[in-house]
């Protein structure tokens, strides 16, 4: 990166010296960064760099013990520069979407009562309202409110969402709603964590185009990412920050994107999957007769309201064939998983087959579960602060979220020998969140493997990750289905994170409607991870 440019104009926000603490720890100590208006930034890292520490910071959610953060904006009336910010970060929408563990999305479709995105959207709701009090929310900024909600519903395509409730939203569409809610109070700096994460190529474009329409006016965008390569073209500077430091800043040239942390230190971090794969319950057909079937579905159909999510599809899984479920946000992909793992309410009005038993069959759905590894970007987010890496692994013995109840001899060797086989053994008293993105990532992967799974059910799992991550845990999944050690359904709206060996494709087009693709040995989708 260059040097700092513009250095006439004036500034927009200033910290001088600044020193963050974080817990016991100094963070960002004596760090100096000027931010001038005709400027538009974006934070970049890998995991555990600091970036969201750095972007909380800044918003006023971190102590700031040394030095000086100045705000060079004037306040709206009654307001302080602080509540003139407005944060979206990834793992704060999760936790505001109910704070119920991530199946809960699944079984509430259904919930006619839950929160509509127009009450979510209500000036009330929004501005923190007191209804009982006196003269609160006048007429005049009663409709400046309304006229920003205006613009924030037509610049996100909202108005034909209003009447859907949040818990029935896609990842893309809670995504748009939760910007619009924040674009609904009065701003000078929107600071986004992760925005583009779990959206599909067509909602990643039209989130482009959004923020640079908001970038062309006098709000100042923060963009914070992993992904450097996902930055709107009027991100006209990086700041990079590595080891809780800020190690460059200035303008953004073209082609350069930011280097990406490593794995943990002190970690090998290098999955050693070998021909086999002792641990993983690899089952081996008799020779000259089919893989055995792990899902059948049969015209199934799923509706939500007059809304057709899946419309009688016929989808048969066998052991050793490993699926890629594609499709836009919205069109169903979390939904046909949740069926699988028993989690939707209509998976018993429909012919849904797990491992040769027909679900409403009279089943517990844990004697299911037992036989499925499941990893998803925001299950870390209901574990405990204070849960171990070796607890987090060990309670997937059990499928809960934490450890209840001891663990026997065996399983505490198979939980030790998992995180050993990712190079994590050395943070197994570490807590989970004591460790970067990527590391935790690695974590639940293991999680889902020590039961030996016949199935592993992955949703996203390379959300949020930067490249290095992103290729360890896809080389870690790779050299499972090709040992035949496990087979996989993998979600992703992203091509080039779909391991080399997954050569079926389930498509869906949003419309309910659904395709099937076969690639040949060595065929790739384009953009796809080469072998």
């Amino acid at each position: 990166m260059s040097a700092m440019v513009s250095a006439s104009a004036r500034p927009f926000l200033s910290l001088r010296d600044g020193v963050f603490r974080l817990g016991e720890r100094l963070v960002f100590a004596r760090t100096t960064w000027i931010w001038r208006w005709p400027e538009q930034w974006a934070l970049v890292g890998g995991n555990g760099s600091g970036k969201s520490l750095l972007a909380d910071g800044l918003c006023g959610r971190l102590p700031l013990v040394g030095g000086e953060l100045r705000y060079h904006f004037r306040p709206g009336p009654g307001l302080s520069p602080e509540e003139m910010i407005g944060q979206v970060s990834f793992e704060r929408s999760k936790a505001g979407w109910g704070g119920a563990v991530a199946q809960s999305r699944w079984n509430s479709l259904e919930e006619e009562s839950s929160l509509r995105v127009r009450d979510f959207l209500a000036y009330e709701r929004v501005m923190d309202i007191n209804p009982f009090e006196v003269g609160a929310g006048s007429a005049r900024a009663r409709a400046q409110f309304e006229r920003r909600q205006r613009g924030a519903v037509d610049l996100l395509a909202l108005g034909p969402l209003r009447e859907q409730t949040l818990l029935s939203l896609s990842n893309g569409e809670r995504q748009r709603v939760e910007l619009a809610r924040v674009l609904c109070r009065p701003l000078r700096l929107l600071i986004l964590d992760e925005p583009f994460v779990g959206l599909d190529a067509a909602t990643r474009r039209h989130f482009h185009a959004a923020l640079e329409r908001l970038m062309a006016g006098r709000l100042r965008v923060l963009l914070v990412t992993t992904r450097p390569e996902d930055l709107p073209r009027r991100v006209t500077h990086l700041l990079q920050v590595e080891n809780g430091q800020v190690v460059a800043a200035g303008r953004r040239a073209p082609g350069r994107a930011g280097a990406a942390r490593g794995p943990e230190r002190g970690a090998g971090f290098a999955p050693a999957v070998t021909a086999g794969a002792r641990g993983v319950g690899a089952r081996s057909a008799p020779p000259g007769s089919p893989p055995p079937v792990l899902v059948a579905l049969r015209r199934v159909t799923v509706r939500h309201g007059r809304r057709v999510i899946l419309r009688e599809l016929d989808w048969t899984v066998r052991a050793g064939e490993s699926w890629a479920v594609l499709g836009p946000n919205g069109a169903g992909k979390t939904t046909l998983l949740g069926l699988v793992l028993g989690d939707h309410p209509q998976v018993y009005t429909n012919a849904v087959t797990v491992f040769g038993r027909r679900r409403g069959g009279g089943e517990s759905q844990w004697d299911i579960k037992r036989h499925i590894g499941w990893v998803s970007p925001e299950l870390h987010l209901h574990f405990k602060a204070a849960a171990t890496c070796f607890e987090v692994v060990a309670s997937g013995f059990h499928d809960s979220i934490g450890l209840f109840e001891p663990v026997t001899r065996g399983q505490a060797a198979a939980a030790r020998r998992w995180l050993r086989r990712f190079g994590l053994l050395g943070f197994a008293g570490t807590p989970l969140f004591g460790l970067s993105a990527g590391g935790q990532r690695m974590v639940l992967l293991a999680r889902a493997l020590v039961k030996r799974p016949r199935l592993l059910a992955l949703d996203e799992p390379c959300q949020g990750l930067d490249a290095a991550h992103r290729a360890l845990f896809i080389g870690a999944v790779d050299e499972l289905l090709r040992a035949g050690a496990v087979t996989a359904l993998y979600i992703t709206h992203r091509l080039d994170e779909i391991p080399p060996s997954i050569q079926r494709v389930l498509r869906l087009d949003g419309k309910g409607r659904a395709s099937e693709e076969t690639l040949p040995p060595g065929g790739r989708l384009p953009g796809r991870v080469r072998a």
